[in-house]
C-alpha cells in the first residue's frame, strides 16, 4: 500500500472568536498549497482516492490537491479519524482495513498526528511535517516498523518542482 500524508497548509491564526475547527487556509496557504499539489503532479504521484480531515484547512488543501491531481475535488472523502488530535495508528488502521493491498491514498491532516503515526509506522523515527510538506510511505503490514519512508519533502522542495 502506498500513503501519502500531506499536512494542511497555512491557516487563519488561532484569535478570540474563531473556533481552531472553522480556521480555513490563508491566502497565502491557497497559494502554496497550489504549488505544492503542482510539486505531486509534477512527481506524477498517482491516488486511488483522497482521504481528509473534515476541519476547513484540511478540506481545502485535500481538494486543491486533488484538483491538481487530476481527481474531481467532490470525491474527497472526509472522516473525523483525520481530524486534528484525533488520528492515532488504530485510526489508520481501521481506515484503511477495508482497501486493497495495492491502494495508493493521499491522507490529508494535521500535526502533530502525522508526525507520530508516521514515526511508529517507519520503526520509531523522529518525523517532522511542515505545514504543506508530504511523506510517502509503503507498507505491506499495517504495524510499527513495517512501513519505508520513501520520502519526506517539504512545501520548499515541492514548489521549486512545480517550476521545472
Amino acid at each position: 500500500m502506498h500513503l501519502f500524508f500531506l499536512r494542511h497548509g497555512e491557516a487563519e491564526e488561532r484569535r478570540p472568536g474563531l473556533r481552531d475547527a472553522d480556521r480555513h487556509l490563508t491566502p497565502e496557504g491557497i497559494a502554496e498549497m497550489q504549488m505544492v499539489a503542482a510539486g505531486l503532479a509534477a512527481l506524477d504521484v498517482k491516488v486511488d482516492r483522497v482521504l481528509s480531515s473534515p476541519l476547513p484547512r484540511a478540506l481545502e488543501t485535500a481538494q486543491l490537491a486533488a484538483e491538481a491531481l487530476g481527481i474531481s475535488a467532490g470525491s474527497v472523502v472526509t472522516d473525523a479519524r483525520l481530524e486534528a488530535g484525533a488520528f492515532r495508528l488504530g485510526s489508520l488502521q481501521s481506515l484503511l482495513e477495508t482497501e486493497p493491498r495495492s491502494a495508493r491514498l493521499l491522507l490529508v491532516g494535521h500535526e502533530p498526528d502525522f508526525s507520530m503515526v508516521v514515526g511508529q509506522l517507519v520503526g520509531g523515527a523522529a518525523i517532522e511535517f511542515k505545514k504543506a510538506g508530504v511523506a510517502r510511505v509503503e507498507i505491506d503490514r499495517l504495524e510499527p516498523g513495517h512501513g519505508v519512508l520513501r520520502w519526506l519533502l517539504t512545501p520548499q522542495i515541492l514548489t521549486l518542482l512545480a517550476k521545472r
